[in-house]
């Protein structure tokens, strides 16, 4: 694996990821973390 090369996520995982960011009392930050994103992609 080359070092410095950013992970290509499926649209379809960010999508559902981002659904879950939507909901009410869901840290964005904490949520990102958990799935390994940066938080911009879930804002």
């Amino acid at each position: 694996m080359k070092s410095g090369r950013r992970p290509n996520f499926p649209i379809e995982f960010i999508a559902r990821v981002a659904a879950l960011a939507c909901e009410p009392g869901v840290s964005v930050s904490k949520l990102a973390r958990e799935h390994g994103l940066n938080p911009n992609l879930l804002s």
